[in-house]
């Protein structure tokens, strides 16, 4: 079982270290709490930290992030605005056009697809589990065989008929740690008395939570991580506070995933799906909204050259970036680059019935790097109309001077783009030349009023609506005279280009 849980704590008076001592006494009593964190971010103190005990035979990972919001502290400097410095280590993520590159670099490495069945914490297992007592071992010291022997002593006493016994063993089974873990899993396997079997398997599981949470505090401290998938987040994705949070999650999330990023395309293929699966299955039903950790694994996923993506996949995304996560994202200083890079890394491999709601929202979340895609559908020979109309509002968003020449053609495109109603009995129409002339007049930085175009429809997110440009049947006349002001206005600006250098 998965736990996640944030909260905040609004404060004036308090300062910094008072309300870390009054947080560190209230977690001292929580039962299995091992790991904690403490981070500094743009609203003040993060507290996060790890909870890992057991429910049943599930591992229980609970991460609790808690944030004080008690002002602004400076880069640099602790919330009390003196002290240690915070530490940084941040990477910025890969160029889009990269992306694809570390991917393809695995498969010229040769890996092979495997099964991805793999536990975070397998690592501390396998390390820790190793059988003391096998043929090949050293002959035990003096202090070796003390030690084994109060541990034997210890678990014993796990069946002691008094309480304070059995807790006294266990405290001091918990204090060994992985000294003890290999006579605890022997204990728990095949010792006769029931009550040691559970308690020391339950010892011994505590012990293992211990050293991953203490991972989690190390990673998330900025020291070098050892898990699944994060070399390849790294080189894409960048590092930082927030990126080494969200990886954990998408870790604890979607172990096979993160695992999948290191393997091959066959295997990130089958962790797609699943992934996808998941966070559907979470919305319906525990109503929880995707987070930042599933749009990250999925992204990633996504720019895998070699992936085959589908309909269903781009639309599952897409259905999510709807939501308020991309908000959230792009509202994250740490987040927003890495976002913006791994969303057009995807962008551009896309399917193209996916264009029409890539370039909206595009415009809406002003991303961009997607005006090469728009380009594109603007120099195919059957580009739709939906494509042509939302490429020109896209161009006119984020192109520039240089850009007119691509759009000039469609000034003599009399397709009806948009009917947007009557007036004084007469149906306004606007056709591609009507759009077309409204983006090359934003590019050259004029007023669209100066050409004879409704001033209202220019949109400071959208270049410009389509529903305020267009002409009744009766204003011919004002649409040609308004063409003409357009194309004198291309050739003023070709005439103040400078000349070309002769080679």
């Amino acid at each position: 079982m998965l736990l996640f849980g944030e909260g905040s704590w609004y404060t004036s008076e308090r300062s910094f270290n008072a309300i870390r001592e009054e947080m560190t006494d209230w977690m001292s009593g929580i039962d299995g709490l091992f790991g904690c964190t403490l981070l500094l971010g743009k609203v003040g103190m993060t507290l996060r930290f790890c909870c890992l005990g057991k429910d049943g035979s599930a591992p229980l990972l609970v991460i609790l992030c808690l944030t004080i919001l008690s002002g602004n502290p400076a880069v640099g400097q602790s919330p009390d605005g003196v002290g240690e410095k915070v530490r940084s280590f941040r990477k910025p993520p890969l160029e889009p056009e990269n992306i694809a590159d570390v991917f393809r670099g695995q498969s010229e490495l040769g890996q092979q697809p495997g099964p991805i069945d793999g536990d975070l914490f397998k690592e501390d297992l396998s390390e820790s589990g190793k059988d003391g007592g096998s043929d090949n071992a050293e002959p035990q010291t003096d202090e070796a065989a003390k030690q084994a022997a109060e541990i034997a002593s210890l678990i014993t006493q796990l069946g002691a008929p008094e309480f304070a016994n059995r807790e006294r063993a266990t405290a001091g089974l918990r204090k060994l740690g992985s000294d003890a873990l290999p006579a605890l899993r022997v204990a728990a396997e095949n010792h006769s008395d029931l009550e040691v079997r559970l308690r020391a398997e339950d010892v011994a599981t505590g012990i293992v939570n211990s050293s991953v949470a203490g991972r989690i505090d190390s990673f998330l401290e900025g020291q070098p991580g050892s898990f699944d998938g994060w070399e390849v987040y790294r080189k894409i994705l960048g590092d930082g506070p927030r990126l080494r949070e969200v990886f954990i999650e998408m870790m604890l999330r979607h172990e096979d995933l993160a695992q999948a990023l290191e393997v091959s395309t066959d295997a990130r293929a089958r962790a797609l799906e699943t992934t996808i699966a998941r966070v559907q299955q979470r919305q319906l039903i525990q109503s929880q909204l995707p987070s930042a950790a599933d749009v990250f694994g999925i992204l990633l996923c996504f720019n895998d050259p070699d992936l085959n993506l589908t309909n269903v996949h781009e639309g599952s995304l897409l259905r999510m970036l709807r939501m308020s996560v991309t908000g959230e994202v792009l509202k994250d200083d740490q987040l927003n680059e890495p976002f913006r890079a791994a969303l057009a890394g995807w962008i551009q491999r896309s399917q193209r019935s996916n264009w029409p709601e890539i370039f909206w929202m595009s415009m809406q979340h002003n991303m961009d790097r997607t005006l090469s895609l728009a380009q594109q559908a603007l120099a195919l020979k059957d580009a739709s109309i939906d494509e042509i109309g939302l490429s020109l509002q896209l161009i006119s968003r984020f192109g520039e001077a240089g850009d007119v020449s691509s759009v000039e053609p469609f000034l003599s495109d009399d397709r009806v783009a948009v009917q947007q109603g009557f007036v004084n009995g007469e149906e306004v129409q606007g056709q591609i030349r009507d759009l077309a002339a409204a983006t090359i007049v934003i590019l050259l930085d004029k007023p669209l009023e100066e050409v004879g175009l409704n001033p209202n429809a220019a949109h400071p997110k959208i270049g410009f609506s389509v529903t305020e440009i267009g002409f009744t049947e009766k204003e011919s006349d004002k649409r040609t005279a308004m063409l003409e002001a357009v194309k004198e206005l291309i050739a003023d600006a070709k005439a103040q280009e400078p000349p070309k250098a002769e080679n």
